[in-house]
């Protein structure tokens, strides 16, 4: 596929085509939102006659998600948390359980605790730094999922420990906004929540949506084209945030074992999966487990949960591994010096 093709399919696949054009009517054509939540630019777009009120409903889930679950709002319930150590709140409840049995699965790959390091290296804020190892040591000792405990409505943390589920709470929300829109009868919707895609059912002709994967190398192009249907796409990538100290770049995936940037021999992760907060939160355990690793916990899921996820590895060698699952679904680029590869497993 060439640049120009590329190009074409990000525009109509997921801007052009989801948008009014000569003679289709509105519900031909889809209705779509800009909502800025949860730090982030989402776009929202639905088919059919309730597509107005539907997206209507499905920002306000959105703010009250990110009323909730922001931890730097000192009224959210995340915010209360984090200052008295426990809080009963049922939604919450059921998130943060989540994010704790994800935890588990990736032996702590992916650890929701891990909100002391985060702040240390500042990678959001105003001032980006490189934390020392001893100040790293100190965090870590508050860092862990046996310091985070959810007994039916009532989560608690010990030992100083802090919760941050950014790492899932945008495909939390993305399944809230799906379940939204179909109880309002939309049966074709595209939610993009700044980088995590949703998609609800086909488009409406019935064929699949297409999903451009971004090259993490450089975001402005693309590895390939996804063709798919009612399900999440999301990557993790090296992309996406960090910052350049004494010539060195540090992206904002950490390695919660060791406080640090992970270097797992991946520089990108994307997860295909039915489910946007596991989706989310697996791209970031599958990025700091590397891809032994991510396969592994594949086979874990598929075995103890019954859930199928297939994924698209970067590595930091230019290669770009895909499960078989996908083979007839990823259409890799002709453009860069990507070697491209189904994992046959």
């Amino acid at each position: 596929m060439t640049k120009r093709m590329l190009t074409a399919v990000l525009t109509v696949a997921l801007a052009l085509s989801l948008t009014a054009c000569g003679g289709r009517t509105q519900q031909e054509a889809g209705e779509t939102r800009t909502v800025y939540t949860m730090d982030t630019v989402m776009n929202l777009t639905a088919y059919g006659e309730n597509a107005s009120a539907a997206l209507d409903a499905a920002e306000e889930t959105l703010r009250t998600l990110d009323a909730k679950l922001d931890r730097h709002d000192k009224a959210s319930a995340v915010s209360a948390l984090n200052r008295d150590g426990t809080v009963e709140d049922a939604e919450l409840a059921q998130l943060t359980d989540i994010a704790r049995t994800i935890g588990e699965l990736s032996g702590g790959a992916f650890d929701p605790t891990v909100a002391p390091v985060m702040d240390a290296w500042d990678f959001t804020g105003d001032a980006p730094r490189v934390p020392s190892d001893e100040e790293l040591s100190a965090l870590l000792a508050h860092v862990g999922l046996e310091k985070l405990s959810v007994d039916g409505n009532t989560i608690a943390l010990s030992d100083g420990a802090q919760l941050d589920l950014g790492g899932i709470a945008k495909g939390y929300a993305g399944d809230a906004v799906r379940t939204v829109l179909a109880e309002l009868n939309v049966t074709s919707a595209v939610i993009d929540l700044g980088g995590d895609v949703g998609l609800l059912g086909a488009k409406p002709d019935g064929s699949d949506w297409r999903v451009a994967v971004k090259d993490p190398a450089d975001p402005s192009e693309f590895l390939g084209v996804l063709t798919a249907a009612d399900t999440f796409v999301v990557t993790s990538g090296i992309y996406e945030r960090g910052f350049e100290e004494n010539g060195v770049r540090y992206h904002h995936i950490i390695d919660p074992k060791t406080g640090k940037p992970a270097e797992s021999g991946l520089v990108s992760v994307t997860v295909v999966c039915g489910d946007g907060a596991w989706a989310d939160a697996l791209s970031t355990a599958c990025f700091v487990l590397g891809e032994a690793g991510s396969l592994a916990l594949r086979d874990t899921l598929a075995a103890e949960k019954n859930l199928r996820i297939e994924l698209i590895l970067v590595t930091d060698d230019g290669h770009v591994r895909y499960t078989a699952g996908l083979a007839e679904r990823f259409e890799p680029s002709e453009e860069g010096t990507y070697v491209y590869e189904a994992i046959i497993a």
